[in-house]
């Protein structure tokens, strides 16, 4: 089940763990064990408490959760399988200590079928991916999915999220669910499966939740992230490795006193948040209209997936030409500058790994005011692009079109 590396690490025995093991095993308690064994060993702070429970390990980050699991579980060299566009903390943590990269397929903005919609992830998709993976020798670990997603907002349906895990089984893959977004689905009427709630899961042992505090309690800075997963002896060797993304315990204890406070939480922060998060969307979109810039309405997460392919040399279907595509990519970059330049950062799509250039991820979780010149400042860019000759720029995109 775990990688070489994992096995090595699970196995590694070192004094500090026999005598923290021992304590565990028989604690001493003043009333209850008095004659049980005083850690007197660990160099910790006993006076304030850590958050514990089973099957659940906490690191500071989310990040760092993707990085232990990475390393535990696959050895140098080996890769991971998701489509793009995907959030770029996932390579950079696969790639950073375990040394394993990313394997992608790419999702694409077509449509096909009667219910189809743009950037949607189908089983086909995966199976494609890795047979292309398989046909270059590369041997792929495991899955990683990011739901809510990242940089798309798109929910995964409860079936396609277990058609997901059943594609995973039958290829023997480990799959990280990333669920960073979880408390942050904004829609009332979308409906969320977390693979916590699965009750018949097609591969436990292969299966592991990550979630952070930072996006649902916007609280980036200060890093805690949580692994769940339904195996012990990966949940064993992740501990191994724990010490290198240890959470201060000061965090612990505000973390703790925040969560302590259930009333609080259920009944006025993630209520209130999501109301902030739909107003939001709402003026974002709304706004994102008025400019004439297609986007994907979506029901999580803190972004808009905006299209702003017109104002590249795009075929009429936004099919990307091969023989423009590098051009177009520079055509992206020199859009970012210029939005840069009147006073506005948003993400372009070759962030994220996507492979049509021109869409780019706006982030609407900010105040209205806030929001208000982020529109007016993508306009001013927009429209001094309208003002642009579109003959000679016309002229252009048939030229390097024919060739």
């Amino acid at each position: 089940m775990l990688s070489k590396r994992g096995v090595d690490i699970q196995n590694a025995t070192k004094v500090t763990d026999i005598g923290f093991a021992k304590c565990l095993a028989d604690p001493y308690n003043a009333e209850s064990n008095p004659n049980g064994i005083i850690n007197a060993g660990t160099s910790e702070n006993t006076i304030s408490c850590d958050i514990v429970a089973e099957k659940l390990v906490v690191l500071n980050g989310c990040g760092s959760c993707l990085a232990a699991l990475s390393l535990v579980l696959s050895d140098p060299g080996d890769e991971w399988l998701t489509m793009t566009p995907y959030s770029p903390v996932v390579k950079e943590s696969v790639e950073g200590i375990p040394l394993t990269d990313i394997f992608y397929g790419d999702l694409c903005s077509q449509t096909s079928g009667e219910n189809g919609k743009p950037f949607q992830l189908t089983v086909d998709m995966l199976e494609d991916a890795l047979g292309q993976a398989t046909q270059k020798d590369i041997n792929i670990r495991g899955l990683f999915l990011i739901n809510p997603h990242n940089p798309l907002g798109d929910i995964y349906s409860k079936q396609l999220l277990m058609d997901c895990l059943h594609f995973a089984k039958r290829h023997g893959l480990h799959v990280i669910v990333d669920e960073i977004y979880m408390l942050s689905v904004f829609d009332e009427e979308a409906e969320f499966t977390s693979v916590l709630s699965l009750e018949d899961l097609p591969d436990p042992d292969r299966t592991h939740f990550t979630w952070s505090f930072s996006k649902d309690f916007s609280i980036s800075g200060l890093r805690c992230g949580v692994i769940y997963s339904w195996n012990k002896e990966i949940l064993s060797a992740v501990a191994g490795v724990a010490y290198w993304f240890a959470l201060p315990t000061v965090v612990q204890v505000t973390l703790n006193s925040m969560l302590c406070d259930e009333e609080w939480v259920a009944q006025t922060y993630l209520p209130t948040n999501r109301k902030r998060l739909r107003n939001a969307h709402e003026i974002m979109s709304k706004g994102l209209t008025r400019l004439g810039i297609p986007h994907l309405a979506r029901s999580a997460g803190l972004y808009i997936w905006a299209d702003f392919r017109k104002n590249f040399c795009l075929l009429q279907t936004g099919l990307i030409n091969t023989k423009v595509a590098t051009g177009v990519y520079e055509a992206e970059m020199e859009m970012f500058y210029e939005l840069i330049d009147a006073g506005v950062y948003i993400t372009p799509g070759q962030g994220f790994y996507c492979k049509e250039p021109g869409w780019f991820r706006i982030v609407f979780a900010l105040p209205r005011d806030v929001q208000d010149q982020v529109l007016h400042r993508i306009g001013t860019v927009i429209e001094m692009k309208r003002k642009k000759s579109m003959k000679p720029k016309e002229i252009m995109c048939n030229s390097l079109l024919t060739k």
